[in-house]
């Protein structure tokens, strides 16, 4: 999640959706809290946020949703930025995820207890049954308020993710280059399932899949994806 006051943005970093490489893209034209005396000594004891400090100096966490965003910002600041996020394809999200917890060269200190339970699952049936019992992921509750309403004022998509930044920097009113982080190359999303737990995942992520219009059978992926 990346805030400009100066630019009036902000980047809802929705996990596996490409938003590391928009992260990126976006960094020297954001704020940055880190310096911040206050955060820099919560930073010792391993405390990363801080909602209390000046308004340019306050620091969320890399995938705060909008909504906590909004709700720990002076009122009408949230209102005032131009808030933006991607979505995904959920299945293709999945098998994205499944990748990411299994790679030991991705690790940080955040999953690390998924990618230990993760290692140990015999396959990605079990993977996405796992995730099914956490019911963690939602794109909706990332873009969302309370109440189910988009938040957001624009949402693109991964599988369009250069020229759906590039709307979202013209909006924004600012030059920046899209590269491309997290990369992993593999097959075809479509591969890893079986008309039953297609199925499954489709029920399980009904609203994301008909919030954001996604169907199993979408455009083929390109072999090398952003994670």
């Amino acid at each position: 999640m990346l805030i400009s006051h100066r630019h009036r943005f902000a980047f809802i970093h929705v996990p596996k959706t490409g938003g590391t490489s928009v992260a990126r893209a976006l960094w020297r034209h954001a704020d940055h809290a880190d310096g911040y005396w206050a955060n820099r000594c919560l930073a010792v004891v391993g405390i990363h946020v801080n909602h209390f400090a000046p308004l340019r100096s306050r620091k969320f966490r890399p995938h705060t949703s909008a909504d906590i965003l909004r709700r720990n910002l002076p009122r009408g600041t949230f209102e005032s930025l131009f808030a933006f996020a991607f979505v995904r394809n959920p299945w293709d999200l999945l098998v994205s995820y499944y990748h990411f917890l299994r790679d030991a060269a991705g690790h940080d200190e955040h999953t690390s207890h998924r990618r230990r339970r993760a290692a140990r699952l015999p396959d990605f049936e079990a993977y996405v049954r796992y995730e099914i019992g956490r019911d963690k992921i939602s794109q909706t509750r990332m873009v969302a308020d309370r109440s189910g309403r988009v938040i957001v004022d624009f949402l693109g998509r991964y599988e369009s993710l250069a020229p759906d930044f590039a709307h979202a920097c013209r909006r924004i009113g600012i030059d920046a280059s899209l590269g491309r982080a997290n990369m992993s190359a593999r097959g075809d999303y479509r591969d890893y399932y079986t008309p039953r737990l297609a199925a499954l995942v489709r029920d399980h992520y009904a609203e994301d899949i008909e919030r954001f219009g996604y169907e199993f059978e979408a455009a083929a992926p390109l072999r090398a994806r952003a994670a």
